[in-house]
């Protein structure tokens, strides 16, 4: 569990289901609202164990080039097989993001995207990391009428209580694919560090997904997420809502 949600933060703040952010902003005085929800199956050697992580994410347009974004997470942890851990739920750690596209000519476009997360979940519940985190990462996007491909780079200072790494590195590329003008497909892979003190593989993962947007303010996302270390496989169901105005 603590793997997964160690790297919660990179996967609440791109457009869901993606991991991988791109270098969009809301533009000056817009906001959004993503309500997400990513249902996890954990398996390793000694048994299974279930996690669901809902989160509210509001972003609010600064300037054209410049995001805010704070998110709001929900965590509930099922019993674990492996230990006998009984399940519990409640907040996480609460997440404060600023987004700067500094850099933008003709399909290509660079920003540079920074965070804290503020110790607000309970770490000896594992439901937080007990300590201030921060994180700092390079995203380009290339959009073509079509097609559109991201790249993201960084890193995750994890500072916890938890006996976990500290220094996470990530790296991953997502391409989108337009099937119709309100219908996009997605592919996003990447690889972060095992934040697992013993484990000798990083962490590995793929999404799948779809975006379907009847309206020019609203998203809905659907998409399948798999990870995988030395230590464990996890499967996740992701859905979400995105509403702009």
């Amino acid at each position: 569990m603590i793997l997964l949600y160690a790297l919660a933060p990179l996967s609440a703040r791109a457009a869901h289901p993606l991991i991988t952010e791109d270098t969009g902003t809301q533009g000056r005085d817009n906001f959004q609202a993503e309500l997400t929800n990513e249902q996890f199956t954990i398996e390793e050697d000694a048994g299974k164990q279930k996690l669901a992580l809902t989160k509210l994410t509001l972003t609010y347009g600064v300037v054209d080039s410049v995001d805010m974004i704070v998110s709001v997470p929900y965590l509930k942890l099922g019993a674990s097989e492996s230990n006998g851990t009984p399940g519990t739920q409640g907040m996480g750690d609460l997440g404060l993001d600023v987004k700067w596209r500094f850099y933008e000519e003709g399909k290509l476009s660079v920003a540079i995207k920074s965070g804290l997360t503020f110790p607000t979940g309970d770490d000896v519940l594992n439901l937080g990391a007990g300590r201030h985190t921060w994180s700092a990462y390079i995203v380009s996007s290339y959009v073509l009428d079509q097609w559109a491909f991201h790249l993201h780079l960084g890193h995750f200072h994890f500072s916890n209580e938890l006996n976990s790494r500290v220094n996470i590195w990530h790296a991953s590329a997502a391409v989108e694919r337009k099937l119709s003008g309100d219908l996009r497909i997605i592919i996003d892979t990447g690889v972060d560090t095992n934040t697992d003190r013993e484990a000798n593989k990083e962490l590995v993962f793929l999404i799948t997904g779809l975006i379907y947007s009847p309206r020019p303010n609203l998203d809905l996302d659907v998409g399948y997420k798999i990870e995988d270390s030395d230590t464990l496989r996890a499967n996740a169901l992701l859905t979400g809502i995105t509403l702009r105005w």
